[in-house]
């Protein structure tokens, strides 16, 4: 079941009339098409494992737990500070919990949804009692802010969970389904792209920065499919009708996806949690920070069905259906 919730936003928040002119865009511009009035960048004292943290701490503080209580630290992100050790490992150590399993997942925006269902094969096994989910990102360090078509919509920050194994009729996670299909529509180049080194000439003393790019085209063509296809499966898996769902959580993405992947299901607009107007598209903090803002904004209560949504690079997608 889940146990607590908590989100970290960094301080400083940037609108969208804050783009230079040489961009040629707008606020209106950019509204109209995404949705999106502002997000939040990272300072230089604030990285994925900082925020993370924070999250982390928010969680454990609304779940009644101590940091020596987890038993496993589960961290999606596709944006670390470093390559080694994992963030999982820096909140873990940063909470101070005992030597317990921590590791990252990358499943890019659907990383929460694959750590959430990663972390109940071990409660449901009996591995351990409490886990700690994280999903953290500051995808701000890796966008190229010349190109308009990427770099307005994303935005950094992190949230986490607390799930716990504990027996209670109806309550947790009821279900869920996982897919991957591995293209590049959108593309972030890791430490191995880099070129090889010389080993007979000089040293390389700067390497060159990959920035991250995608399709936007077909990822909205992906997202509309996937998002319909995984609402339409959970419903028939579960016998469960559109308005038995309290809440759909879904990735924050774009209010043009969004519309689109939910018309005709019969799910108005009232019943989708969005805040994506205030910090664009967060990776894989999205669907956690959403979580909270719902459980902390009371419009997801004790008892409440709840439907978490999520696509990505990869291509990933994947759903969760909880009950609070």
């Amino acid at each position: 079941m889940l146990r607590g919730t908590g989100s970290s936003l960094p301080g400083r928040a940037f609108r969208n009339d804050q783009f230079p002119a040489t961009l040629e865009t707008s606020d209106e511009w950019i509204r109209t098409r995404t949705g999106i009035r502002e997000r939040r960048i990272a300072g230089d004292d604030e990285t994925t494992s900082t925020l993370g943290l924070a999250a982390a701490r928010a969680a454990l503080e609304a779940s009644d737990l101590r940091p020596q209580d987890i038993d496993l630290v589960i961290c999606a992100t596709v944006a670390p500070d470093v390559a080694v050790p994992s963030v999982a490992c820096r909140i873990q150590t940063g909470l101070g919990c005992r030597p317990i399993p921590a590791f990252d997942l990358n499943a890019a925006c659907t990383g929460f949804v694959y750590a959430l269902t990663v972390a109940e094969q071990f409660l449901g096994s009996g591995t351990c009692k409490h886990a700690l989910v994280v999903g953290s990102d500051t995808l701000t360090r890796v966008v190229d802010f010349s190109d308009r078509s990427s770099c307005i919509l994303f935005g950094d920050g992190a949230g986490a969970v607390v799930l716990s194994g504990v027996a209670a009729a109806g309550r947790g996670l009821r279900y869920s389904r996982l897919y991957a299909d591995g293209n590049d529509i959108i593309l972030l180049k890791g430490l191995g792209a880099r070129p090889a080194p010389s080993v007979t000439g000089p040293p390389v003393t700067s390497l060159p920065v990959d920035y991250m790019t995608l399709n936007g085209r077909e990822v909205f063509k992906f997202a509309v499919t996937r998002v319909r296809e995984l609402v339409k499966e959970v419903l028939a898996a579960c016998e469960l009708r559109p308005e038995d769902i309290k809440l759909v959580v879904p990735h924050q993405v774009n209010q043009r996806i969004l519309d689109a992947a939910f018309d005709g299901l019969g799910i108005p607009a009232e019943q989708v949690m969005v805040n994506l107007d205030r910090y664009g598209n967060t990776s894989a903090a999205s669907v956690p920070i959403a979580l909270d803002e719902a459980i902390r904004s009371g419009r997801a209560r004790s008892g409440d069905t709840l439907l978490l949504l999520a696509f990505g690079g990869g291509m990933t997608w994947g759903a969760t259906l909880l009950t609070l």
